[in-house]
C-alpha cells in the first residue's frame, strides 16, 4: 500500500549534527507534502523547544511532541491529544528520584524544566555530558524541581533522568522497571525517560492515522533511538538511521543512510517519492 503518512523524529534523524534541517531534507519534505502525504514530527521534545524551523515548513499540521504525550495541531495552535502520566504514579516516582538525588527533569506545559543543580554544571562546563547551547535553548531550571514534579502532578508528559556514567545507569533503571504503570525509555544512552503507561511515539500516530482512516501499511516512520522503537516497530516501513543504536536498527525494515547524509530525505524518496 502508498505509504500517506511519515513519522519523523528529530535529533539524531531528521536534523543534522548541528540541531539544523538541512537544505535536502526540507526540500524532501515539502515534496512529500506536495504530494498528499501527512509529515508528522514525532519528538521526544517538549512543545516550546521545538526548533522554529518547524514552524516555517508549509503543510506541516501536526507534531507529536515529549516522546507521543502531546500532540499538536500547528495551525489551530492546539493540543488535539494527551497521554500523560498517570497522576497516581507520580508520588512513587518522586520518592525514588529524591531518595537517589537524581538528576531529573519535568515535561508540563510544553515545558522542560532541569534541576538548578546540573543545569549550573553544564554551564559552567563541569559537567561535560551534555550540549551546552542545547540546554539553554531547550531548558528552564529550577531550584525546586522535586517540588515541580508533585505540584504539577496532574499534568506531568515526561520525566528524564541523566546519568554522568553508564555504571550509574542500570542500578537506576531497574529501580524505575519496578515502577507500576509508566513506560521507561531512553533517547541517548546517559539517560532514563519516564512516560504514562501507554505513552509512545507509536501510539501518539495511531490517533492521527485513526482521524485520518489510514493504515499502518500507510506509515513510515523513521528513528534513531529506543525511544522511536514503537513506531518504526508499528509502521508499514519502520526506518532506522545509518547512526541510529543498534537494537533500532534491528527492529527496521530498512536502516537508511546517517542523519549527517540526510538519511530522512533518502528514505522519502526511495519509499514515498
Amino acid at each position: 500500500m502508498a505509504i500517506k503518512m511519515i513519522g519523523l523524529d528529530l535529533d539524531g534523524t531528521t536534523l543534522s549534527s548541528e540541531r539544523d534541517f538541512s537544505k535536502r531534507t526540507i526540500e524532501t519534505i515539502g515534496r512529500a507534502i506536495e504530494k498528499g502525504v501527512e509529515v508528522i514530527i514525532a519528538t521526544g521534545r517538549a512543545e516550546h523547544s521545538l526548533p522554529k524551523a518547524i514552524y516555517e515548513i508549509p503543510g506541516l499540521n501536526y507534531v507529536a511532541t515529549s516522546n507521543g504525550a502531546r500532540v499538536i495541531d500547528l495551525k489551530e495552535k492546539k493540543t488535539v491529544y494527551k497521554n500523560f502520566i498517570d497522576p497516581n504514579r507520580i508520588p512513587e516516582i518522586h520518592k525514588v528520584l529524591k531518595e537517589n538525588d537524581a538528576d531529573i527533569e519535568v515535561f508540563f506545559d510544553g515545558t522542560a524544566y532541569i534541576g538548578a543543580r546540573e543545569y549550573d554544571s553544564i554551564i559552567s562546563g563541569e559537567n561535560t555530558t551534555r550540549n551546552k547551547e542545547y540546554i539553554i535553548a531547550s531548558r528552564s531550571p529550577s531550584h525546586r524541581i522535586f517540588d515541580l514534579l508533585i505540584e504539577n502532578k496532574e499534568k506531568i508528559e515526561n520525566i528524564n533522568i541523566n546519568y554522568r556514567e553508564l555504571s550509574q545507569k542500570e542500578p537506576m533503571e531497574k529501580i524505575l522497571k519496578s515502577i507500576q504503570g509508566v513506560h521507561l525509555t531512553s533517547s541517548v544512552p546517559l539517560n532514563n525517560e519516564i512516560g504514562g503507561k501507554t505513552t509512545s511515539k507509536a501510539d501518539a500516530l495511531r490517533f492521527l492515522m485513526e482521524r485520518a482512516g489510514l493504515k499502518r501499511e500507510n506509515l513510515m516512520a523513521c528513528g534513531d533511538n529506543p525511544n522511536d522503537l514503537e513506531m518504526i516497530v508499528f509502521a508499514g516501513i519502520g526506518v532506522a538511521m545509518g547512526n541510529a543504536e543498534d537494537v533500532v536498527k534491528e527492529a527496521a525494515d530498512f536502516v537508511t543512510l546517517p542523519n549527517y547524509e540526510d538519511g530522512v530525505a533518502y528514505a522519502i524518496e526511495k519509499f514515498v517519492l
